[in-house]
């Protein structure tokens, strides 16, 4: 787990992008356009690109369509759960 990493803005994006997925054709998408994350995670738009950014070129996010729609990959996956992990040892 990537504390240093996910210790700023781009756990909050992550996480509210996990929390907003849905299931199409079997596969977890994420449908929301930047605004909306950003709204929601009450930061810019142009923060949120960013770190939508950083998390592509990291391994974190699959963008599916030119249209901004993205998948979490497995790597995503496990460091939410574990930040999950950590948050109920608490």
């Amino acid at each position: 787990m990537s504390l240093e990493y996910f210790g700023n803005d781009k756990y909050k994006v992550l996480s509210c992008m996990a929390g907003c997925q849905v299931i199409i054709k079997g596969k977890s998408i994420v449908k929301l356009s930047q605004q909306e994350i950003a709204d929601l995670v009450q930061l810019s738009k142009v923060k949120v690109n960013s770190i939508i950014a950083d998390l592509k070129a990291d391994g974190y996010l699959v963008q599916q369509s030119a249209r901004g729609r993205y998948t979490l990959t497995e790597k995503a996956n496990q460091e939410l759960a574990a930040f999950e992990n950590e948050g109920n040892k608490k």
